[in-house]
């Protein structure tokens, strides 16, 4: 938050500290979280002022993001949508919108463009963007009469404009969306170099050029250009495992959609396509793994191929950032008067989730880091105390970003068995919670002691 400006030394102060009791017990709602009636009082004024600018806040986040990318030759940025369910349709909450469906619900829409390394470790929130729908009757059955930049898909667009402006000309950036992002404005847009689209296909899409055909077709006769393995992360509906891929690649041409309104003032784009699908370690009883991902990265054979799809692969970083904030930090349990209210509370809840999300990742990539690149002095010393059921003398040096995850998630009921693997956000953020308590004590006991 260094860069934060909002006019008033004191409101920036206020905003810091009430980012730093979110993180201290980010599944607790906000007088828990602030732990007394003056932080309380303050916190909902802050929240409830125009002077509090959720904007400013996400630019903050995203310089900051942005001096962290500029390390790398390369990065990603992941972007997706999620809702944010926040009342019913007697809700007083004032601003929501409706979300669809049959039961009611009432809330916003959140855009979020997650940016991360080439090997997975998130570097922070990019570019947000947060709406309520106007009510469906009003706009049923006009989709196609508007334009893209009067559906909710020219967010998608405007991501990648927000992007470009914010991270050094220097560094790469691969852009990846899931289905909703095949758009073909979105690939006809114009980039700077560097800024590289990849995107799950889900549209058949004619060809340019007589006799070319349409999309599927021609990807399906495309040569096989080798094999790889990529990590399938757990869900609801699949395992964790380690899938084996046949892999095709083919550049094409796509046409404008026929019935595209302004389809006059589009061009054909080429593009790369790779299609991967799972062929000899597809559990009993699951679908294999299948994807075609089309690219503005030109693919000429097997590894260009192979990080095009480690870069789709990644995308689902930014659906676990929105599960931190829905499921850790209770964002669509927030009691707030309206929706300004609730966006400003989302724009420091970014910094709460991204750090957890960042812990947990950061000791998978570089474990043998010193946890100070992740922990406070006190942190990690209320840590390596609380974390043994033995007494024990602070060490030299601190433990590594490993063991200290680790200590974190086992706070938070991870056993930490062989066979239990790396801890997951959510034990992490439980533990992180007790941690921070810890924390707070030990630090009014030396105050306690230095003031005696």
């Amino acid at each position: 938050m260094a860069t934060l400006e909002l006019g008033d030394p004191r409101l920036k102060q206020r905003v810091i500290r009430m980012i730093e009791l979110f993180s201290a017990n980010p599944e607790a709602s906000i007088p828990k979280a602030c732990g007394n009636a003056a932080d309380t009082k303050a916190a909902y004024r802050a929240l409830s002022s125009e002077a509090v600018s959720a904007e400013e806040i996400r630019l903050a986040h995203a310089r900051a993001a942005s001096e962290r990318a500029a390390g790398f030759k390369r990065v990603l940025v992941e972007q997706d949508s999620t809702g944010l369910s926040l009342g019913d349709s007697d809700s007083r909450m004032l601003g929501l919108g409706p979300m669809g469906g049959s039961g009611g619900q009432r809330g916003l829409f959140v855009h979020s463009a997650l940016m991360s390394t080439i090997e997975g470790v998130p570097l922070g929130i990019v570019s947000q963007q947060v709406w309520a729908r106007e009510d469906a009757a009003e706009k049923r059955g006009t989709r196609r009469k508007r334009l893209i930049e009067e559906k909710e898909s020219f967010r998608w667009l405007e991501t990648v404009d927000a992007v470009e402006s914010l991270l050094p000309h220097e560094v790469e950036v691969w852009i990846s969306g899931d289905r909703e992002a095949d758009i073909f404005e979105l690939f006809a847009m114009p980039r700077r170099p560097g800024v590289e689209l990849v995107v799950r296909a889900t549209h058949e899409r004619k060809l340019a050029g007589e006799g070319f055909g349409y999309l599927h077709a021609a990807v399906e006769a495309a040569a096989v250009v080798g094999e790889m393995q990529v990590h399938v992360p757990r869900s609801r509906k699949r395992k964790e495992r380690t899938a084996a891929l046949e892999v095709r690649a083919c550049t094409v041409t796509l046409e404008p959609p026929r019935n595209h309104l302004g389809r006059g003032d589009l061009s054909p784009v080429c593009v790369s396509v790779v299609r991967v699908r799972e062929t000899r370690t597809v559990p009993e009883g699951e679908a294999p793994i299948e994807w075609m991902i089309i690219t503005t990265v030109a693919v000429h054979g097997l590894e260009e191929a192979m990080e095009v799809v480690h870069a789709y692969a990644q995308r689902w970083k930014v659906e676990r950032y929105h599960y931190v904030l829905k499921s850790g930090c209770g964002m669509e349990d927030l009691q707030l008067a309206d929706a300004d209210r609730i966006e400003r509370a989302l724009a420091l809840y970014n910094v709460v989730a991204w750090r957890l999300l960042y812990m947990t990742y950061v000791a998978r990539v570089a474990p043998e880091l010193p946890c100070t690149a992740v922990l406070e002095e006190d942190e990690w010393k209320a840590l390596y105390v609380v974390g043994s059921t033995r007494p024990r003398a602070l060490p030299e040096k601190p433990p590594t970003v490993r063991e200290a995850v680790r200590m974190i998630a086992m706070l938070g009921g991870f056993m930490g068995r062989k066979r239990d693997g790396e801890p997951g956000v959510q034990s992490l953020w439980t533990g992180f919670r007790r941690l921070m308590d810890f924390t707070i004590a030990l630090r009014r006991l030396l105050l306690s002691t230095s003031c005696g």
